[in-house]
């Protein structure tokens, strides 16, 4: 028997020990059961209280003595079953929450000014999060863009300006460059590009009052800093540059 896959399941290493002793040997005591299990006598009874919860196992008295017996392998699977169904239920219950859960860490972030976020993973974090915090009524601030070598970061950018749009937020961005990248975003909806050649290195992005600011050199990596002060003046200077940003 793959006692691996009842683990996984969900039934702890005594349970198994236990309900498969009882179905070796039939109907049977806690004596029995404690002999041919191995297992101590304060545990076993513990145990078989929580298979019986689990429907795993049922008992009879006789002369007033426990009989306990194994049930079929196959309520397994309706026990299995029905913690799907509790799991759906929890899950149901959970998106209920889930916004006041994302307000409490979003008031807990506005407490951190800066973050550095490392990698592929902790990019993808950076801009969707900054993304979660913005509706139709902000506007999205982005200059320095280039392509990268690294495809998975242009994918990544555009997955990122499809929820964007999906939200109907508009963004102005200045590119450091013409090419492939440039012609595919100036094609997209609620996007206003300028040019700028050679504007800056890192691509630099305004998101309400969060500044990220990115490098994709041998350690790509986003530093956010969170400040309405710092954000203004990143605004003040974008506007200046767009002024002069050729279409």
């Amino acid at each position: 028997m793959n006692e691996k896959l009842l683990e996984e399941i969900g039934l702890t290493k005594g349970e198994i020990r236990v309900y498969l002793t009882l179905l070796k040997t039939g109907e049977t005591t806690t004596g029995k059961i404690i002999e041919n299990s191995g297992l101590s006598s304060g545990k076993i009874y513990e145990i078989l209280e929580k298979l019986i919860k689990k429907g795993l196992v049922s008992f009879m008295i006789k002369e007033k003595t426990k009989y306990f017996s194994a049930a079929n392998p196959i309520r397994i699977l309706d026990y299995m079953n029905e913690k799907e169904k509790t799991i759906e239920q929890k899950k149901r219950e959970l998106k209920k929450e889930l916004p006041s859960l994302i307000e409490l860490q979003k008031a807990g972030k506005e407490k951190h000014e800066t973050t550095l976020f490392k990698g592929f993973k902790g990019i993808q974090t950076a801009i969707f999060e900054a993304l979660s915090y913005l509706n139709k009524n902000n506007e999205i601030l982005a200059m320095g863009i280039r392509s990268r070598k690294e495809e998975q970061y242009n994918l990544l950018w555009q997955r990122w300006h499809k929820e964007r749009i999906r939200k109907k937020i508009i963004c102005k961005m200045m590119f450091s460059e013409k090419g492939e990248y440039y012609s595919y975003f100036r094609k997209m909806k609620l996007t206003q590009i300028k040019i700028i050649q050679g504007l800056t290195p890192s691509a630099i992005d305004i998101m309400g009052n969060r500044i990220l600011i990115f490098t994709y050199g041998k350690e790509p990596s986003c530093l956010l800093i969170s400040n309405p002060e710092i954000a203004e003046s990143f605004k003040t200077l974008f506007y200046s540059l767009w002024k002069i940003g050729k279409k």
